[in-house]
């Protein structure tokens, strides 16, 4: 499997704003709920219409579509008119799921096409559109071994990560009461990151211990180097 070359694209959202938009559907959901007193349905439309209206803010702010948001947009927008024809709340959390059902696919065609999704994810989080970082992440990843092989380990690692929330989450959207159904839906691919972050971190340390150095003036030759390559 080829790792993936960093460039000087836009990077996508932190993953700070992710933790803010599972806080906001929360937060929504049990406010109206056991606060004004409405329905399970509009009080899950509500905060799901929050979320979306935060990712079109972003897209605005940055003047950069991600497509990852992009993609979640169009399947918050695809649960709310599901869960209006159902009638039914658990429709959007059973859609809202199946969002690490596609993220699964992808990772899985990425390994198989040799094209690491999870892997040039992260790479763009890491070196943030920033033109040395980049230019110190393709060092490092065109020279040495160990580094290739560690990448090259991320894809598996959250493969499985993946399926495993995923699986959990459906299982909860299924057969839970809606009120728990909505925390777990929310919680549980946190608690699955839990782990495969920190393994992530650690298969990325000569990476960005490459990236520490990134701000210092390269040498002639590496440039050089770097140019021809």
């Amino acid at each position: 499997m080829t790792v993936p070359l960093a460039d000087t694209e836009s990077p996508p959202a932190p993953p700070f704003s992710l933790l803010v938009d599972v806080a906001l559907q929360l937060s929504v959901y049990f406010a109206l709920r056991y606060l004004v007193g409405t329905g399970q349905l509009l009080a899950l439309v509500a905060g799901t219409t929050l979320v979306a209206a935060r990712i079109l803010t972003r897209t605005a702010v940055r003047r950069a579509a991600d497509p990852l948001e992009l993609f979640t947009l169009a399947l918050l927008g695809c649960s709310i008119v599901a869960a209006a024809v159902s009638g039914s709340p658990r429709v959007i959390l059973v859609v809202e799921t199946s969002i690490g059902g596609l993220m699964f696919v992808a990772i899985l065609a990425g390994l198989l096409l040799g094209r690491p999704a999870a892997a040039t994810l992260i790479m763009r989080l890491t070196v943030r559109g920033d033109a040395a970082r980049a230019r110190a992440w393709n060092r490092r990843v065109r020279v040495s071994p160990r580094t290739i092989r560690a990448v090259g380990a991320i894809d598996p690692l959250w493969l499985v990560g993946v399926a495993a929330s995923t699986a959990a989450s459906m299982t909860a959207a299924l057969s839970l009461p809606i009120d728990y159904a909505v925390v777990a839906c929310q919680v549980i691919p946190l608690l699955v990151v839990i782990p495969v972050l920190p393994i992530t971190l650690l298969l990325l340390r000569p990476v960005r211990a490459a990236l520490a150095n990134a701000g210092r003036n390269p040498s002639p030759k590496t440039v050089e180097r770097t140019n021809r390559s």
